[in-house]
């Protein structure tokens, strides 16, 4: 069964890194629960299954996806990292809470291609 959302939606509370902890892509600061950061979110044309990596600091963050990546569906958005728990396993995650779309690039896209990126409607 497949579900329609929306972009904003998608990432609503979606995990970012590994449990507990996270760093900034390019600088490798260290994320806490509250901040703000940009995450790129990618599902490969081929599945259904998106992942977010690539979290940013303010500071690191990128305005627009660079680099397309062929055969993936791409969202840039900023958000606050929250934590979800699981009680039972007594482990934590961060989330993506509050997501904004900035960019998006479609599959067909290519890094070599950049003004086939598309404007994201705000």
């Amino acid at each position: 069964m497949k579900v329609v959302t929306t972009p904003t939606q998608l990432l609503e509370g979606f995990p970012v890194g590994p449990h507990g902890t996270t760093k900034c892509q390019h600088c490798e600061y260290r994320l806490y629960e509250g901040d703000r950061v940009t995450v790129l979110a990618s599902r490969p044309a081929d599945t259904d299954r998106w992942a977010i990596h690539r979290p940013y600091c303010v500071a690191c963050s990128p305005d627009t996806i660079t680099e397309p990546t062929l055969g993936c569906t791409e969202l840039l958005a900023e958000c606050r990292l929250g934590t979800r728990a699981d009680l039972p396993t007594q482990q934590t995650r961060f989330v993506a809470l509050e997501p904004e779309i900035h960019d998006s690039s479609p599959p067909s896209n290519r890094a070599t291609e950049p003004e086939a990126i598309p404007t994201p409607n705000r």
